[in-house]
């Protein structure tokens, strides 16, 4: 996605996006694809755009513990800074900047980084998520897992009840 800067009009609008972002480059755990939908605010202010909001995230992802595949929906916060003024410099914290003072700017690299920083480190396909079974594999979320309980390890024996 592009973002005009000679074209912004002064003050606050709102931009609406709706965008697939791939993530290729993310690694195999990661969505190969992010749809994302919501709308930023943009503040035209003298020599900077400020664009700020939350986005919908969606991709289909693997759960971590029945890996099932499923389509994980998760919120992206979104920061950025646009100074036109190249004598200008700004130290927002965590807010992505970007100097250009004219023509249009590319947004999917900020919007990259907000997806993959907003990722969920543990992806469940659902928040009672069983998982597999350690010894025979059976999916525990639709599956009765008919294995037999093993013997105890020896090593234990010496150990109090709780």
């Amino acid at each position: 996605m592009k973002l005009d800067v000679e074209r912004q009009a002064p003050g606050r609008v709102s931009l609406e996006m709706t965008e697939d972002l791939p993530l290729h480059l993310a690694g195999e755990a990661e969505p190969a694809q992010v749809h994302l939908e919501g709308i930023l605010t943009v503040d035209n202010l003298e020599s900077r755009l400020v664009l700020m909001g939350t986005l919908q995230g969606r991709g289909r992802v693997v759960c971590d513990r029945c890996l099932a595949d499923f389509e994980l929906t998760f919120q992206v916060p979104v920061q950025l800074l646009v100074l036109r003024d190249t004598e200008v410099t700004d130290d927002e914290g965590e807010t992505y900047i970007i100097h250009q003072k004219q023509g249009e700017v590319d947004l999917t690299p900020p919007l990259y980084e907000a997806v993959v920083l907003a990722l969920p480190v543990k992806r469940l396909c659902r928040e009672d998520c069983r998982g597999l079974c350690p010894t025979c594999g059976a999916n525990l979320n639709g599956e009765v897992c008919r294995c037999t309980a093993g013997a105890a390890d020896s090593r234990w024996e010496g150990l109090p009840e709780a």
